[in-house]
């Protein structure tokens, strides 16, 4: 008899469920489908409101000599972020579909000559330009075209056509971004013969690409707000707690037994913990790796991605020059308690018969090589919403860029003027004579007709 209630009620409930759904069915899949249509939804007016975006690109051309040391370019890129816009209500969220603007400094060598540039939007350039001369006075910007059109090919098929081949990747971080790179002051020294400049070496690997060969270095980034450093303070806490200890060791208590008392008891967790034993439960390795991650979170950060690109005649093609050659430029940024840069294999123009998904490695190769070839001259980093990477991506070749986080010091490190102690006369084009500003006591009353023969 039991089982037979147990049995109606069963019967009964199940019945309700059924009449529930019956009648809600259109509720359950519109939240089933909401996702989907946000991020379809999100990632179209984006794409919209980024297509009236209008940009401008400037190209630096250095002095003979730069004294100054990246940390000039690490104030330029705090000016930088200081420019960051977003949505700030509904219509500008999800109807205007706003997104912050993005930037983009850029190295290029054409047959060894090495040329710079940056672009940004353009109701932006001035105040950027402003912000250079600030701390760089002897750099020209001089506006000009993109450089895209003129050197690189539109696809694959252009480029086989004029015999070219090409290899490309993206870069992404060994560690949890929170990490920083080694920044320029690791790289200086008060003895004059120790001090270096860590764009050398990229200097003279692009100075190292023959009379034919083309290399782009792109390195794209854009403002964000105060959650990187929300969770950075996370991180750094749980790096705090990880040596903890409940007492004084014996040794510390022998070496220290008039200090130790003296020092607060933290209570966590029913467990009393000595605040002086915690530090000194720390090696000065995990020490100083705190140390890194505090000071580099003080500094404004930015999403950034740093692309590459390698094109040359087939005679003469090897992609060890950028395989290799230009990861190792980026090596030196990399400390293994820290954080380093590594190439994006997933991105890379490369795929074997073993790779996933372990067929047509040939058409991958073209496919990645085509990928690469339209989102250089794009300039953007990756699609805002997953579903918008879903739309982007194409059968057997996937969307896998990856987003890193830099800080204004990180990038100051990366893309600086080279400094007077990078050897680059072979190499790049110079302003040739400095700049010198107008005579003290010059008169400047007059009208209009006499002032514009000034101008």
């Amino acid at each position: 008899m039991h089982m037979a209630v147990l049995y109606e009620l069963l019967s009964n409930f199940f019945q309700g469920v059924g009449v529930v759904l019956y009648y809600s069915w259109w509720f359950w899949l519109a939240l089933l489908l909401w996702p989907f249509f946000e991020g379809t939804w999100l990632f179209w007016r984006r794409e919209v409101w980024k297509g009236n975006l209008e940009f401008m690109m400037f190209e630096l051309r250095m002095p003979r000599e730069i004294t100054k040391s990246p940390a000039a370019m690490e104030q330029i890129f705090v000016a930088i972020h200081a420019l960051r816009n977003g949505p700030d209500d509904f219509s500008e969220y999800w109807l205007e579909g706003e997104v912050t603007r993005w930037y983009s400094f850029e190295m290029l060598s054409v047959g060894g000559e090495i040329r710079f540039f940056l672009r940004c939007p353009k109701i932006q350039g001035e105040l950027i330009k402003a912000a250079f001369f600030s701390y760089y006075p002897d750099i020209e910007l001089t506006e000009t075209d993109d450089y895209v059109p003129k050197y690189f090919p539109k696809n694959t098929t252009e480029m086989f056509k004029n015999g070219y081949d090409a290899w490309g990747s993206e870069l992404v971080l060994m560690k949890d971004d929170i990490y920083p790179i080694r920044s320029y002051l690791e790289f200086e020294s008060p003895e004059e013969e120790k001090q270096y400049d860590p764009m050398s070496m990229l200097i003279e690997m692009l100075g190292r690409a023959k009379r034919e060969e083309i290399v782009g270095i792109q390195i794209n980034f854009f403002p964000i707000g105060d959650e990187y450093r929300a969770r950075g303070e996370k991180l750094v806490e749980k790096l705090r707690s990880k040596k903890k200890r409940n007492e004084p060791s014996a040794s510390m208590k022998m070496e220290f037994p008039h200090i130790l008392p003296h020092f607060p008891v933290a209570a966590k967790d029913g467990k009393e913990e000595n605040e002086f034993a915690r530090a000194l439960s720390r090696t000065p390795g995990e020490t100083d790796v705190l140390k890194a991650i505090e000071e580099n979170l003080g500094f404004p950060a930015f999403t950034a991605g740093i692309r590459f690109i390698y094109f040359s005649p087939k005679e003469i093609y090897q992609d060890t020059f950028a395989r290799r050659g230009l990861i190792s430029a980026f090596n030196q940024y990399g400390a293994m308690d820290l954080n380093a840069f590594l190439r994006n294999n997933l991105m890379s123009t490369r795929a074997r018969v073993w790779n996933f998904p372990f067929v047509f490695p040939n058409i991958r190769v073209r496919m990645r090589k085509d990928r690469l070839i339209m989102s250089y001259p794009e300039r953007e980093l990756w699609p805002t919403t997953e579903m918008g990477r879903l739309i982007k991506s194409k059968f057997l070749n996937w969307d896998h860029s990856k987003e890193m986080i830099l800080t204004a010091r990180s990038l100051a490190t990366v893309f600086h003027p080279p400094t007077h102690l990078t050897l680059t006369a072979p190499h790049m084009r110079r302003v040739e004579s400095r700049k010198a500003g107008a005579p003290a006591g010059l008169p400047i009353y007059g009208n209009e007709e006499e002032l514009e023969k000034y101008r």
